[in-house]
């Protein structure tokens, strides 16, 4: 068919006149003429085209009007560059009345689904559907992963822990003078911001993780509640610890390429470089469970209030009370040395002082008494004049021994002014629960991990 024709053609496909019969019967006489020149031309060229399509192209082109003698509005004919027929929807879904396959994602979505095609839109309904279809791969993993977890944790022994608390008595030196009211003028308080006191109580935790306080525990007498075991704190730690099975093999694994190094020891003088003994050689052993009760022995200080926490754990509940009650006691026992040490270091002065004027008082006492005993009714100026001589030396003797006396009095009273008071707000006690380890929380976890990591590779894998 000449491009003139199929011109003409679309041209009256798309202007009928409404009502007018004889324009219809015209139309489908040119109808059939034209389908009859396309067969033609079909077996003239040898085209791909079958006369069965042409007739059913006739035939949608004869197709009868509507009642009001107008074509179809919803069906035109239009023509490309080369003047082939292109039969269109009029709401332009596509051609011949299908859908275009961008509007439709959902379904394109579910046949590419499996066939590893990528697109640009991913439909959540399609991978939720893909996720239950592999509900049982997930529920395996799940099953499997909770398994292996609940046989690890039920291994670990439990472990109690209890909460010591403290408020220390602070110190605060107040700033007078006119350093003070100026600052007080612009709203400074000196007096909370200077203090005699080095060790605060910021810095308890600090004192409570270093080691000499914590070697100063391993000599705490222990008692389990049992009462299997009583012995010290650190042959406790070193002997009845218990440890699950797979904990034993990873150690021994570590330690296979990990190994510990040799223990110090000491020069061949039996003492350090200096000629001193050395406070303590420690061994490998010895600074783990260093490190280890740093772990179960920790202090806290609240910035706000000062309260001091102190919470031990143990795998035995009365161990971990008696050495909560025996760490507070050791932080008492330390401020207080610690602030009545330079009183203490006074007191001791002035008793050594007190002693010797006691002793001076006494011997000058008897030498006035002796000389006064043998030169009765003496009348010589000189006699009567090393007795005068006598007696004052002993009321000076006498004298020093007094203010002795009243100094290491007021040393006396000055020790127990620095010493601090602590209130305690929550003493030891033996807890009755574990607090760790949670058995039904690390398997939750470890059920919850599997389950969005089975999903999430899933996901990719359909995906990719």
């Amino acid at each position: 068919m000449s491009k003139k024709n199929r011109t003409h053609i679309a041209d009256n496909a798309q202007t009928p006149e409404s009502g007018d019969n004889d324009y219809q019967s015209l139309l489908r006489q040119q109808a059939d003429e034209q389908v009859g020149e396309l067969v033609g031309e079909v077996a003239a060229d040898g085209a791909e085209t079958t006369v069965a399509d042409a007739e059913s192209s006739a035939t949608e082109e004869n197709a009868p009007a509507p009642e009001n003698g107008s074509v179809n509005p919803e069906r035109n004919l239009y023509l490309d560059n080369e003047g082939n027929e292109l039969d269109m929807l009029a709401d332009g879904n596509g051609l011949d009345g299908q859908e275009s396959p961008d509007d439709n994602p959902e379904e394109m979505l579910d046949s590419e689904e499996g066939k590893g095609i990528k697109t640009d839109k991913v439909n959540l309904s399609a991978l939720f559907r893909m996720l239950m279809r592999n509900w049982w791969m997930i529920l395996l993993n799940c099953v499997v992963v909770g398994t292996i977890a609940a046989l690890l944790i039920v291994e670990e022994p439990r472990v109690y822990t209890t909460d010591v608390k403290l408020a220390p008595e602070a110190e605060d030196v107040s700033t007078g003078g006119t350093l003070s009211s100026i600052a007080s003028s612009f709203g400074i308080d000196l007096g909370n911001i200077s203090t005699s006191d080095a060790i605060r109580p910021d810095l308890y935790p600090d004192l409570v993780a270093s080691s000499d306080f914590i070697i100063g525990l391993f000599d705490i007498p222990v008692k389990t509640l049992n009462g299997n075991v009583f012995t010290d704190y650190h042959t406790y730690l070193k002997k009845y610890q218990r440890m699950s099975w797979w904990r034993k093999e990873l150690r021994a694994i570590m330690l296979k390429f990990n190994p510990p190094p040799p223990s110090p020891q000491k020069n061949a003088s039996g003492g350090s470089a200096n000629g001193k003994e050395p406070s303590r050689v420690l061994t490998y052993e010895e600074e783990s469970l260093i490190e280890g009760i740093r772990n179960t022995v920790v202090c806290s200080v609240d910035k706000r209030t000062f309260i001091i926490s102190i919470s031990v754990s143990d795998q035995d509940p009365l161990v971990a009370a008696t050495v909560a009650d025996s760490v507070r006691l050791r932080i008492q026992n330390f401020i207080t040395d610690y602030r009545t040490k330079k009183a203490s270091k006074d007191y001791q002065y002035y008793y050594n002082l007190l002693k010797q004027a006691k002793a001076e008082y006494e011997q000058s006492c008897a030498a006035y008494s002796r000389y006064v005993d043998t030169h009765r009714d003496v009348i010589l100026q000189a006699f009567i004049s090393e007795r005068d001589q006598l007696e004052n030396d002993m009321q000076l003797k006498l004298n020093t021994y007094n203010a002795m006396l009243t100094q290491t009095q007021n040393a006396k009273a000055k020790i127990q002014e620095q010493t601090p008071a602590f209130t305690v707000l929550q003493n030891a006690f033996v807890p009755v629960k574990p607090t760790g380890p949670k058995r039904m929380f690390f398997v939750a976890a470890w059920v919850l991990f599997t389950l969005f990591a089975t999903g999430g590779v899933l996901i990719i894998k359909n995906l990719l």
